[in-house]
């Protein structure tokens, strides 16, 4: 059951930070900042051992198979017994393997291959969060509310993307390479307090684990919008490859250090806070393809520009913009997958949508891999070209596309 909600309060983001959602977005919050601090501290913590932009690249995008895997239980999970129980595992899960990366770096006996296995062994365990978090929006959120609470969520991410790399610059200058994992312990532990005051939700199971992960894969496949709206979502793959070439950009291109490369992702991050709260304060879109193509055409046309720019100044603009095209396009697919699909499959249906935009860690590992091969400018031109190309394209393939 939701929450009762007056939808005529003039500041709906107010509404829901004093509802029960509150311990969700504390919990996805600190959980979000815990993200981006890691996926920093182990991208420079690999540049520091001797590692390369493939090692970079890899020991995010390898993460995506264990993710995999373990998104099928996620869903199956989620829809008999619960996203609340799911949820508070991922963050436990989470700080037992920063508390072990903590002690293996305190220990200098870090190698390269250490901190990717630890990477990967997290993806399996960030299967269970995610898609636990997008359907408890569900269970605490009147329909009405929802494209502000999945705003609200996004913006967790602009927060963690501004905080979280800078932190993280800041502690290993200050404290050394072991301080960012200690840290994450902390973040973890507070996530994991947030997730303990969230309500439970009776939920009702039936039939095997088995049936219901074929129901809920037909259910996708079936459905003419839910279907070519997860198309969407994977087609991310092709829109992270330009992430690993930042640290390399930072470092070599500008060579302006752990701290110039803190900046660039504050940046990004400061536009994708403007863009989630702009979003989380306007009305429902009337039309859903209009914030998705806009979000698809900007970050396409920007990691180009990115690719090729040679000024520092220029590339921070790029990174800004880059950000204000990702809570409508994210806020948009989520709302449409929550909106369409039968609550008694919203488990299993989130849990493939949260696949999909993990696989978006695999763009990490194939623009790490196509960079070194073709050079990064032409790879973000190929990559992000076919980005927008296949947006459009999905939205012309059905009539009930072209009328969202």
């Amino acid at each position: 059951m939701t929450e009762a909600s007056d939808v005529r309060d003039p500041n709906p983001i107010l509404q829901l930070l004093r509802s029960r959602f509150k311990w969700l977005f504390y919990s996805n919050l600190t959980n979000a900042i815990g993200m981006e601090l890691r996926i920093m501290a182990q991208a420079w913590l690999i540049l520091e051992l001797g590692g390369s932009q493939f090692w970079v690249g890899a020991a995010t995008g390898l993460r995506v198979f264990p993710y995999i895997l373990a998104s099928l239980a996620a869903g199956v999970l989620i829809d008999r017994i619960g996203g609340r129980t799911i949820l508070l595992w991922d963050r436990l899960g989470l700080m037992l393997l920063a508390a072990v990366t903590a002690l293996i770096v305190f220990f200098d006996v870090a190698t390269v291959s250490h901190v990717v296995a630890l990477s990967v062994a997290a993806g399996g365990v960030l299967a269970l969060g995610m898609p636990s978090s997008n359907s408890l929006v569900v269970e605490l959120v009147p329909r009405e509310r929802l494209q502000t609470a999945n705003s609200l969520n996004t913006f967790t991410f602009s927060i963690a993307r501004a905080l979280g790399p800078m932190s993280g610059g800041l502690l290993i200058a200050a404290f050394g390479l072991v301080s960012p994992w200690l840290a994450l312990v902390g973040l973890y532990a507070i996530a994991a307090l947030c997730t303990r005051r969230l309500p439970k939700v009776e939920v009702k199971s039936t039939g095997s684990a088995w049936e219901s992960l074929v129901g809920g894969y037909r259910h996708v496949r079936s459905h003419p919008v839910i279907s070519r709206v997860m198309v969407l979502c994977f087609s991310i793959i092709m829109a992270t490859t330009v992430m690993p070439v930042w640290p390399i950009y930072a470092r070599d291109r500008f060579d302006v250090g752990g701290t110039g490369f803190g900046t660039m992702m504050a940046v990004f991050a400061v536009g994708q806070g403007i863009s989630a709260m702009y979003v989380a304060n306007r009305k429902q879109w009337p039309r859903l393809s209009v914030p998705i193509l806009y979000g698809a055409t900007v970050w396409s046309a920007m990691m180009i520009l990115f690719g090729f720019s040679t000024s520092y100044p220029l590339t921070l603009a790029a990174l800004f913009m880059m950000g204000t095209a990702i809570p409508p396009w994210v806020t948009s697919l989520a709302t449409i997958l929550q909106t369409q699909t039968e609550r008694a499959m919203i488990g299993r249906v989130m849990a493939l949508y949260s696949m999909a935009i993990q696989i978006g860690f695999m763009g990490w590992l194939l623009g790490g891999w196509l960079g070194e091969l073709i050079g990064n400018d032409w790879m973000l031109l190929l990559t992000g070209s076919a980005n927008a190309l296949l947006t459009y394209l999905i939205f012309l393939s059905h009539r009930d596309m072209r009328q969202l």
